[in-house]
């Protein structure tokens, strides 16, 4: 009897011991199925679920200055820096932002002048790969007060092309602006992108005057 005993427990040991490691091996493969769908999600790869693309921010302007998110210069361009009649200048803006906390760019355009007129902003994108994104994600604000155009344009650019999109719709309210990346006429490679270009001028703004506030710039 005690010799059956001994072995009925040496039974139930083994089957608690297997159970034990059964168990075991099967959170261990979780976690690792959870591990390589992270690293997936940060290098943008294709997983068992389907594609998972990192968001890359630009630049939410947060830190109130130079460079952006991605180590790029940025700022304003003009045409011709010596016509007096066009500008644009750019302001980190901490009373109007997209959020409780941190700054938006402020853009002050004119393009009101006898002379052909266009100027906006520019930030480097670093040679950025994007071809697996979908999205270019911005937010815009009008200046209720001093005015602003309704349209302008963005470019994206590569070494070797520059494709075009028309921003429509502006309002004096925060707006989410979702731009998708195969509506950029002439772009057709955005493996090595190099800027992103705003642009204002004197054919496309419907106020040829005024001021927007940019925030929270990303693919996803």
């Amino acid at each position: 009897m005690k010799k059956f005993c001994v072995m009925m427990c040496g039974v139930v040991c083994c089957a608690m011991l297997f159970a034990g490691c059964s168990g075991s091996g099967e959170q261990e493969g979780k976690e690792t199925k959870a591990d390589e769908t992270k690293a997936a999600r940060s290098a943008g790869e294709m997983t068992e679920t389907g594609f998972v693309a990192e968001t890359i921010i630009i630049d939410d302007f947060d830190g109130g200055a130079k460079p952006n998110k991605l180590g790029g210069d940025l700022g304003a361009w003009d045409r011709d820096p010596n016509d007096q009649t066009q500008t644009c200048q750019m302001t980190y803006d901490s009373s109007v932002k997209n959020g409780e906390s941190g700054f938006s760019i402020r853009l002050d355009y004119d393009v009101e002048s006898p002379n052909p007129a266009y100027n906006g902003f520019w930030t480097k994108l670093e040679n950025l790969n994007a071809s697996k994104h979908k999205n270019l994600v911005m937010w815009v604000k009008g200046d209720g007060e001093k005015g602003f155009t309704e349209k302008f344009k963005v470019e994206l650019k590569s070494a070797k092309e520059t494709g075009v999109y028309t921003v429509t719709g502006v309002n004096d309210t925060w707006q989410k602006i979702v731009i998708p990346l195969e509506r950029f006429a002439g772009l057709t490679d955005r493996s090595a992108l190099t800027e992103l270009v705003i642009v204002f001028d004197d054919t496309t703004s419907t106020e040829r005057f005024g001021s927007i506030n940019l925030d929270d710039m990303y693919f996803e």
